[in-house]
């Protein structure tokens, strides 16, 4: 059963109990300000909206995008309680919890991301992207923020931040990898995966990623040892990596291993 705006506050605060009467109920019904006063006055009777929060949408889940808004309006300063509250109970809603939370400006994209992906790690590759798409601006830090939390879940988080947005492949791949370095294989390999083998595309971001990544020994291994079986010119790799700061022995020292003379 969908709800209304009021009858979310009154569910909000009463954690289960009769605390409004249906008179009461009344009088609010077109008063949003007095709706308001009357949630924060219920919330700080409880001593907690996020234990309020997570009673109500077991209950009533369709509702959690009004409840978030009513939240965070009445209740700005609770923010951290309210989105993680609202995520651990509900994280299908994650865009719709960080999209509210975004526009009101109540904290960086980071630090949302932060609080979600505590809330609910196994949505983290979500977290991410709802972030960038509200967020398009701070894209990397949103990127760093969320690989660096769960570094277990990097490949997957940078699979689907390249899916959803693809001209961003290259950016994703390097800062994931710039920021949890021992899964720079895995990385590597997830995005590729996206690319046909002999397509155009993959063959420049492999000779892009080597410069790029030329300071991570285990991405650039990986790179390298694709770069062969793709077929790619071993000049090309060397070339890339020494622009990545190798020197000309030390580009040879990963090239000789996969290349065979």
């Amino acid at each position: 059963m969908k709800l209304s705006v009021l009858a979310i506050s009154v569910l909000l605060i009463s954690t289960g109990s009769a605390v409004a009467q249906a008179d009461s109920t009344n009088e609010l019904v077109n008063d949003s300000e007095q709706s308001s006063q009357f949630l924060i006055q219920q919330v700080r009777s409880s001593n907690s909206v996020g234990r309020a929060i997570r009673t109500v949408l077991a209950r009533y889940p369709e509702n959690t995008p009004e409840l978030v808004e009513i939240a965070l309006d009445t209740y700005p300063e609770k923010y951290r309680e309210i989105v993680s509250a609202a995520v651990s109970s509900q994280p299908a809603y994650i865009d719709d919890i960080l999209e509210l939370a975004l526009a009101r400006e109540l904290a960086p994209a980071t630090e949302l991301v932060t609080l979600a992906i505590n809330a609910e790690p196994s949505y983290a590759e979500y977290v991410a992207e709802a972030a960038c798409k509200f967020s398009p601006d701070q894209f990397n830090e949103i990127v760093k923020t969320a690989v660096s939390m769960e570094p277990d879940s990097a490949d997957q988080i940078a699979k689907r931040l390249a899916r959803t947005y693809p001209n961003k492949i290259l950016e994703v791949l390097v800062t994931t990898i710039q920021e949890v370095p021992l899964v720079g294989k895995y990385v590597v390999d997830a995005l590729l995966a996206l690319f046909p083998v002999d397509s155009s595309e993959s063959e420049s971001m492999i000779i892009i990623s080597v410069e790029q990544l030329a300071k991570h020994p285990e991405a650039l291994e990986r790179l390298v040892e694709i770069a062969e079986r793709r077929g790619i010119q071993q000049d090309l790799i060397s070339a890339s990596a020494m622009r990545g700061g190798l020197t000309d022995a030390q580009a040879k020292l990963y090239v000789d291993r996969h290349y065979i003379k």
